[in-house]
C-alpha cells in the first residue's frame, strides 16, 4: 500500500494499491463513493496510449494496513481513505511521471479531491 505522497515509484507491468487519506477533511460525513483518474505528465519522452486504463479499481475504505519501513510489521490505520489498484504501465512510460487524482463523494454532498505524482521507473537489474 502506498500512502505517502509523492508516491514511491512504480515499474512498468507492476500493480500496487495506492491510497489517499481524506480523514482530516471528512468531518462528521462518510465517503459514499470514490473515483480515480490517471494522466501522464507532458514532460519528457515517456508515452502511454491509455493512461486512464492504469486505474484497475477504486473503493472507499475506513481501515488500511501499512507496512513499517523500519521492521516490516503491519499496522492498521483507521480513517477515511480512497484506495485504488493502479498499474500495468507500458515500457514506453519508463521515466515518465503520472498524476493520480482521487475524488471522494461524501454523505453530506461535498466532493473532495487529492492528487499526487508517481514516477514510472525502469525495472532494475
Amino acid at each position: 500500500m502506498r500512502l505517502v505522497t509523492p508516491f514511491d515509484p512504480i515499474e512498468p507491468g507492476e500493480f500496487d494499491y495506492f491510497a489517499f487519506d481524506f480523514t482530516a477533511d471528512v468531518g462528521a460525513a462518510t465517503i459514499v463513493a470514490t473515483s480515480w483518474s490517471c494522466a501522464l505528465s507532458g514532460f519528457g519522452t515517456a508515452s502511454d496510449p491509455a493512461p486512464s486504463q492504469r486505474i484497475v479499481s477504486a473503493a472507499p475504505q475506513t481501515e488500511i494496513a501499512l507496512r513499517s519501513p523500519v521492521d516490516g510489521t503491519l499496522s492498521t490505520k483507521s480513517g477515511f481513505f480512497s484506495v485504488a489498484l493502479v498499474g500495468g504501465m507500458p515500457d514506453s512510460a519508463s521515466g515518465g511521471t503520472y498524476i493520480l487524482e482521487a475524488s471522494a463523494m461524501l454523505s453530506d454532498g461535498r466532493t473532495l479531491k487529492l492528487n499526487a505524482s508517481v514516477l514510472c521507473k525502469a525495472a532494475g537489474p
